[in-house]
């Protein structure tokens, strides 16, 4: 039977892995933006993908953000790396996130006015709203390395580590269950009416 493991050390292992998974399905959806072409499916995937990049640097209840494995980051001799990696921030925080005035143009529509989303002419009062766009091919194959790259960097903490804590803990042959917080998860109450 293990040694217990420290928190420390678990918490540190769960993020990694955690960020390890994230950047799975980051990798997944950047490459389902490659064959598809209905619009409207582009921007979940992309809204997805976004998201699952970013979700290892925010806030995290009990594991933290990946800023503490790597407070520097992004660190890249090459600057174009660090600007790739504060633009999918700046996407996620300023306009996927969340709502934001700075993400949606809205319009109040009177009779007989076009909406400037369809063209079409409206009989009663309405509005149109439209949502940033970054959806161009170009733009989102330029997204691609820092994913790369962060999942390259991921991979090699991860053996680092697991082999640090395996060593000091484990015996041969034996499986440590890391977290058990799935069996502490209760549902949000809601709000009396």
């Amino acid at each position: 039977m293990a040694t217990a493991i420290p928190k420390g050390s678990r918490t540190r292992l769960l993020r990694l892995i955690s960020a390890r998974a994230d950047l799975d399905y980051a990798t997944e959806a950047y490459h389902l933006l490659q064959g598809i072409e209905l619009s409207a499916l582009r921007y979940h995937v992309f809204v997805s993908l976004v998201l699952a990049y970013c979700r290892p640097f925010t806030e995290s209840k009990g594991i933290g953000s990946l800023r503490c494995e790597y407070p520097d980051y992004p660190d890249f001799e090459d600057h174009e790396m660090n600007i790739r990696h504060q633009r999918m921030l700046d996407i996620r925080n300023e306009f996927l996130g969340h709502s934001s005035l700075h993400g949606t143009q809205a319009f109040l529509l009177a009779p007989g006015a076009k909406n400037p989303a369809t063209g079409d002419t409206i009989a009663a009062h309405h509005y149109a709203v439209a949502r940033r766009q970054f959806l161009k091919p170009e733009f989102i194959q330029w997204l691609g390395p820092i994913i790369d790259a962060l999942a390259n960097r991921l991979n090699n903490s991860l053996r680092a580590v697991c082999a640090e804590v395996g060593a000091a803990y484990l015996s041969p042959e034996e499986v440590f269950e890391l977290d058990k917080s799935h069996e502490s998860f209760a549902w949000s109450i809601p709000k009396k009416a």
